[in-house]
């Protein structure tokens, strides 16, 4: 049985963990093998995600006060976490994809924003576009609304070019 402060030092790591976090996710990993949480850990690094296998009163109280308070409500059992500190969609992705992969494990829900989610939710979450490929489309919309306004100001100007060159021919016809 670890000592007090062994566990000190476990809670203060898994601080540390949440530390930054954008969102996290609780997955029951039961049944992967040592190479597929491995292959686990290595395409969540890609994502800048992180995973780890806490005992669920030590993570409890390295959340206490915490965005990821909600965490409790949700680790039951054997519990994994996963962490995502940049975008909150790359990791959800990751790992609906992974478990999907294997047909192993199972999500029980993450927390994000300091509100609790549950399974559906985070693969709702999943199926989002990249941050990436939604910027690109709002700058898509903004810059094709840029592309008309100015093309309207063009047809204006050239409007008044027009009118005052016939203004011009028929004075001077005068």
């Amino acid at each position: 049985m670890p000592t007090i402060t062994k566990k000190k030092e476990v809670v203060a790591d898994l601080k540390e963990f949440f530390d930054n976090g954008k969102v996290a996710i609780v997955t029951d990993l039961q049944g992967l093998t040592v190479a597929e949480m491995t292959n686990f850990r290595r395409a969540l690094m890609q994502d800048n995600a992180r995973l780890c296998v806490g005992k669920n009163t030590l993570v409890k109280r390295a959340t206490e006060g915490t965005n990821f308070q909600e965490l409790n409500s949700l680790a039951k059992g054997p519990s994994a976490y996963v962490v995502g500190y940049d975008d909150p969609a790359k990791p959800a992705k990751s790992t609906v994809e992974f478990l999907k992969k294997l047909k192993k494990g199972e999500i029980r829900g993450a927390v994000f924003e300091g509100k609790a989610l549950n399974a559906k939710q985070v693969k709702d979450i999943a199926n989002l576009p990249s941050r990436e490929v939604l910027l690109s489309g709002i700058m898509g919309g903004l810059d094709s609304g840029a592309r008309g306004i100015a093309g309207i100001l063009e047809a204006v100007i050239r409007d008044i070019a027009i009118l005052t060159e016939e203004v011009a021919k028929k004075n001077e016809a005068k």
